[in-house]
């Protein structure tokens, strides 16, 4: 008798934000998009948001192919938006993978700005740097006849409710509300209500995505570190680990959650401690295109050990492993 074709692996995809650390996000894709795998549904929130729209958007046009294309174009045009931004490396940081840019010159403009200055007094009401990019490449009938499902997250900043956008909203003024920092950027109206980054609430949405496509394994990228070597004691280390508890809370919260339900998905999850946990907070904001590439390799990088070990795990048993979920 001849064994029946095992099925693809079904995955929903749920992406965290984190500013420029999103192209690691955009490595491991472009890695697992490389299996023959049936995706349904994505998730995130600020960057993963992003990725999530353009990985949905391109899979409407060409399938695998199609968005693993859609999410290179995507950085590499990030990357030129913000080539004169004010967080660069230095010639040897460059030379020598050192990515994080705390105690540069910029670093400390940045900081010294988001003390004294808010972006009413210096920004118009639709000023995003990434607006212009989105807008050229945004199509939302493409992304509503993807077949996906897709949920963005944002804040709402008067309620402090979550707000979700799905597919058939998604639009450029949703994944910029997504992506809305408080200090950087003027809050996102939409509908009369005011939306800060959704990462405060859902970084990024898991229960929705989980019941929009049920059967489906879930898996987390998760791109701010969950644990850290050492206590830091500087102001700069106690900033950046700050930041990434707070990115980090509402994700641990929702995983221990779903992982106690009795129709529980199964969890996966591919996680940045290893690559990332030495980088600082401001390297958020750096899109220098050497970086990027070393974000996106060290993403395929911990992707491609993730298909090696638990690839075949999908559709039986999950594999989600972390010190913060014990």
């Amino acid at each position: 008798m001849l064994a029946l074709p095992r099925p693809k692996p079904t995955l929903a995809l749920a992406l965290q934000g984190g500013g420029a650390h999103g192209a690691f996000t955009w490595g491991v894709l472009d890695r697992l998009l490389e299996e023959d795998i049936r995706l349904v549904g994505v998730s995130g929130a600020s960057a993963g948001a992003m990725n999530a729209t353009m990985l949905v958007q391109g899979w409407a046009r060409g399938g695998r192919d199609g968005a693993r294309a859609e999410l290179a174009n995507f950085w590499e045009r990030v990357s030129a938006a913000g080539r004169l931004g004010p967080i660069r490396p230095s010639v040897t940081g460059r030379l020598l993978g050192r990515w994080n840019v705390d105690h540069a010159p910029g670093s400390h403009l940045v900081d010294w700005a988001k003390r004294w200055i808010t972006p009413y007094q210096t920004q118009s009401a639709d000023f995003h740097p990434l607006r212009g990019l989105l807008a050229e490449m945004v199509e939302p009938e493409l992304i509503r006849r993807s077949g996906l499902r897709l949920f963005v997250s944002a804040t709402n900043v008067r309620t402090g409710a979550l707000r979700l956008f799905d597919e058939t909203e998604v639009e450029v003024d949703h994944l910029l509300a997504s992506a809305c920092l408080p200090n950087l950027f003027r809050a996102v109206r939409i509908d009369g209500q005011d939306y800060w980054d959704g990462g405060y609430l859902a970084n990024p949405p898991l229960s929705p995505l989980a019941e929009a496509c049920p059967g489906a394994d879930l898996m987390v990228v998760a791109i701010n570190p969950f644990t850290c070597a050492t206590t830091p004691e500087d102001p700069a280390g106690i900033a950046a680990r700050l930041n990434q508890i707070t990115f980090n809370a509402a994700l641990l919260q929702e995983m221990r959650c779903l992982s106690v339900r009795g129709d529980a998905p199964r969890l996966h999850l591919i996680g940045a401690d290893e690559h990332l946990q030495d980088l600082g907070l401001y390297s958020k904001l750096m899109t220098d295109w050497s970086f990027l590439n070393w974000l996106r390799d060290a993403g395929r990088e911990a992707a491609e050990r993730w298909v090696a070990e638990n690839l075949g795990r999908v559709g039986t048993e999950g594999s989600a492993r972390s010190p913060a979920l014990a």
